[in-house]
Parts: structure tokens; sequence; C-alpha cells
């Protein structure tokens, strides 16, 4: 049997009095849990409240209040599947990021040894500040965009959980406050600013995607909710 909008509400009121407040989730849990009532109202003759709750039973661990503060650090507590979520994702992101900042970094040093040409190193540093500034433009933009939404997802969460202090890094190394390939230095302290320099690029760009998707999440719900 097909749920009505009613019911619909019933069960996003339950996961919202459960702690989950953040949009992307509870759109995702809403199927799940409303898949499963219409099934069960199929093979049972129960009345929808008693299914509900049967229902929710069975997500009673994973609504359950959980921290993880390795990953999300000290303070920050909601349901153990929003906590499984953002801690899977960090993780995901920062294997992503060392790999492609290692690949990166030994290119860069590798070239510049190779070919010993200081147009090419400061064609590289140059590249990087204005990626940096347009980077810090582009979280600022989206920061005063944000200020206007009306939903909470967990990408809003993460974007203002960093932003200032990827946008502080991020001028820095635009404005050149921060010496990417510092000169007069050995081939460790050059490859470890590159390296920082690198992961706030990496940073940056993965704030811009969190950006994009609740953009992208706040487009589609416009279009559901009346």
């Amino acid at each position: 049997m097909k749920l009505t909008t009613e019911q619909i509400a019933q069960i996003e009121e339950t996961l919202i009095l459960n702690g989950v407040v953040y949009d992307d989730i509870k759109i995702e849990l809403i199927d799940h849990i409303a898949s499963e009532i219409e099934t069960e109202t199929i093979n049972d003759s129960k009345p929808f409240e008693t299914i509900l709750k049967e229902v929710f039973q069975k997500w009673k661990l994973q609504l359950r209040p959980a921290s993880h503060n390795l990953w999300l650090g000290n303070g920050f507590s909601a349901p153990k599947i929003i906590v499984d979520k953002l801690a899977n994702d960090k993780k995901r992101e920062l294997f992503a990021g060392a790999i492609i900042v290692s690949l990166v970094t030994v290119a860069i040093l590798a070239i510049n040894n190779k070919l010993q040409s200081p147009v090419l190193l400061l064609g590289v540093v140059f590249f990087m500040k204005i990626l940096s500034l347009v980077g810090a433009l582009l979280m600022l933009s989206g920061k005063l965009f944000l200020l206007q939404s009306r939903i909470k997802s967990t990408y809003l969460y993460r974007f203002n959980k960093s932003f200032y202090l990827i946008l502080f890094y991020g001028v820095l190394i635009g404005i050149g406050l921060f010496p990417i390939l510092p000169s007069n230095k050995n081939l460790e302290i050059k490859a470890i600013s590159l390296i920082v320099t690198l992961i706030y690029l990496f940073l940056i760009f993965g704030n811009l995607k969190l950006f994009h998707k609740h953009f992208r999440l706040e487009k589609k719900l416009s279009f559901t909710k009346p």
C-alpha cells in the first residue's frame, strides 16, 4: 500500500525527534523506512502506527546517539548513521587526498630537478597562487550564498566547519605570504612547503564540492516542497 503524504510526514517527524536533522540523510532514510512500511502493510493487517513503531525499532541501533572524536572532533554528537557517514566520507577524502598530493609533489619536484628551469618553477608557483585566490573567492561567494540556505545537510555542516581555516590559508598562499617553493632552501623543505600548499588546494576543492552538493540538494528540495 502506497503511503499517504501525512504518513510520510509522520516518518519525517519521527526521524527529526531521533536527531536526524540533516536533509540529505533524512531523504535517504525516509525512502528506506517508507519502503519497509509499505512492504509490511502488504503482508500484515496491522495499523500504520504499529508498523511504524516496529520498523523504527529495527533502526534503533542506527539512530542511537554516537560520536567519533578521532575523525569528527570533540563535542560532535549525532545518530550513529550520521556519524558513520561523516567519518567514512572524511576517511575516503583524506586517503584520496594523500595519494593525489603525493603524486603531484613527486611529479613537480622530478620535472623541476630534470629540467632545472626557473621559468617552469615560477609558472607552477604563479598557477598555484591563482588557484588559491580563485578558490578562496569562490568559497567566500559560496558562504554568502549559504547564509540564505533554508535547509540543513551534512555537506553544509562540513563546509562551515572548515571554512575559516581553509579560507585563511588559501588567501595566505594566494598573496604570497606562504612560500610555495622557498628559494635558497634544501629539497626537503621545498617538498614540505609544496605538500602543505597542495593539501590546502585539495581542501579548497573539496569544500567547493561540498557547496555544490548542498546547492544541488536545495535545488532538488525546492521542486519537491510546496
